[in-house]
Order: structure tokens, then sequence, then C-alpha cells
């Protein structure tokens, strides 16, 4: 991740800093070591000061917490990241992959302690994965949170690669631990063959109708995708020039069924 950003922050070099948008999380654990993972006031300011310096800016438009820091009390995480915004150093404050009752504990200290509020959001959402429209995105909705989900494509699920009753050997299979596991059951693939026939009567690519399908929804701020290939950012491209009607959307949420919950960490304290 450091060399990521050290990539972008020589990428980004003589262009106007106002014009880029730069979001980056903490929390992540990098490297072995009882201060390298959380989200602990020094945990903040080691990271914070790291990634400064890494992406060649002075300041973050976005900083997010990754994950809930069970062990550390979130008000010293909150009144940490408040005091960077005091500072010049981060811009708004944003979370990923926590559950939405933290959304609204995170919400009500800020409220009532007079702390930075939550204006971002990005959950796990996609075709084949939507447990988020139960509570969270609701929530966020109500809060005027931007809601900007990762993982579009459910891990390379929804482009069509993966068929039903073949093993796969692709490397991101091979090696990513929550592809398997998170989107192979039959009704998954229910939902993919049903993009796949859509996509097909509409002459695109079912990569593009499953952004198409995020980038239609009134709720949805922006999308975060991961790009390896030039040919994927015109699929994006492209995904925002299409317009799905109301019964369009319907027709491609149709075949989903509930998924177990998949993202945030389960609390120590739960049953």
């Amino acid at each position: 991740m450091g060399n990521q950003k050290k990539i972008i922050g020589e990428a980004i070099r003589g262009y106007n800093r106002e014009e880029i948008i730069i979001g980056t999380k903490v929390g992540l654990e990098f490297e072995n070591g009882i201060n390298n993972s959380g989200l602990s006031r020094k945990r903040l300011y080691a990271q914070l000061r790291g990634s400064l310096e890494r992406l060649n800016t002075e300041y973050i438009d976005i900083y997010q917490i990754h994950r809930w820091d069970y062990s550390t009390d979130i008000e010293e995480t909150l009144s940490t990241l408040s005091q960077f915004v005091k500072e010049g150093k981060v811009r708004y404050i944003g979370a990923t992959s926590i559950y939405a009752f933290q959304i609204q504990r995170l919400w009500d200290l800020a409220i009532y302690k007079g702390y930075e509020k939550l204006v971002y959001y990005s959950p796990r959402y996609n075709l084949a994965y939507r447990e988020e429209e139960r509570e969270t995105i609701p929530l966020c909705r109500e809060l005027n949170i931007a809601i900007a989900p990762y993982s579009p494509l459910a891990r390379g699920f929804l482009t069509g690669k993966y068929k039903r009753n073949q093993t796969p050997n692709t490397v991101r299979y091979l090696t990513d631990k929550y592809l398997p596991t998170g989107y192979f059951r039959p009704e998954d693939f229910d939902v993919v063959e049903n993009l796949e026939e859509i996509a097909k009567q509409k002459g695109v690519k079912p990569v593009v109708l499953a952004l198409a399908w995020l980038f239609n929804k009134p709720y949805i701020t922006t999308v975060l995708l991961g790009a390896t290939k030039p040919e994927h950012l015109d699929d994006a491209v492209q995904a925002l020039e299409i317009k799905l009607t109301e019964e369009e959307m319907k027709l491609l949420e149709k075949p989903y069924k509930p998924h177990e919950l998949m993202g945030p960490t389960k609390s120590p304290l739960a049953p």
C-alpha cells in the first residue's frame, strides 16, 4: 500500500491539487507490531504522517477508518480525526466496513461532543451482495452521508468469467479467499446469469450493466472501482451513460437471495 501511495504522489505532481480528491484508509495492519494496527491516537498520527509523505500532499480529502477498533475507545478515534480536520491535514472523515449502529454512534458523538461528522461511507455493495440495503444504506440516506460502494463487481464474479458447475483456475480465484466463500452459491449464479441475459439484450457487457445498476441508484454518490487495464475505465465510462428504467432495475434485482453478512468485524462482545 505504501508503494501505491508513492506512485499516486508522483502521478499528481504538476496538477492542480484542488482539482484532485484523494481518499485513503487507516486501521489496516501492514506490519507486525503492537502499534501497527487499530485506531488509537498514536496509530492515527503515525499513519497520517506516513500517508501525507508518500502521497506528497499537505492534506487528505477523505480520511476513512477501516473497520471498527474494539480495543480503542471510539471517542479517542473521533476526537483525533476531528483534530486532523482542525489542523488542515484532513478535509472530511469517512468509514468503511462498519455496522449501522456504529455509524449512528459516531454520529451521536459528533452531535453531542462537537466532533466532526461522518460524511462518507463505503460499503460492500453490488448485484450479488445487497445486505447493506437492510440498515446501513437507509441510515446513511437519512443522515445525508455519501455512499461509495467498494467491490462493485463482486471481486470479479459479476464479469461473467465464472460459470456454474465449473472449477475456476484464475489467479484471483486461487489467491482471494473471499471470492469462493462469498459468491459461489447457486443463488449467486442465478444473479450473474440473469445479468448476462439482460446485458445481451441491451448489447453491452455484463460488467458495464453491473456498474450501471449502481450508477442508476439515486443514493449512490460514486463507486470505487479498481482498473488493471485501460478498457476497464472505458467500461466504467460507458456504464455512466446507461439509463435504466425502473422495470429494468427490478429485473436485474429479481433473482437475489439474502446472504450471510460479510464485511464488518464481529464485536468480541457479541453473543
